[in-house]
């Protein structure tokens, strides 16, 4: 996905693109990687709460 994306490693941050620069396909090519990476951090997120709930279950 750095296709697209400049990362400041340090802040762990992305610069803003300005999408003006792109064309239609780019466009495209970048949604679909926007949306993996949505996906991606749903299943993280949702690995984490799932070993809060474990933790929570076991200090009960």
């Amino acid at each position: 996905m750095t296709n697209f994306f400049e990362i400041d490693e340090t802040n762990k941050t992305i610069k803003t693109l300005n999408l003006e620069d792109f064309s239609v396909e780019d466009l495209k090519l970048y949604i679909s990687e926007l949306t993996n990476e949505i996906k991606r951090v749903k299943e993280e997120m949702e690995k984490k709460e799932k070993f809060k709930r474990s933790a929570e279950k076991l200090f009960k």
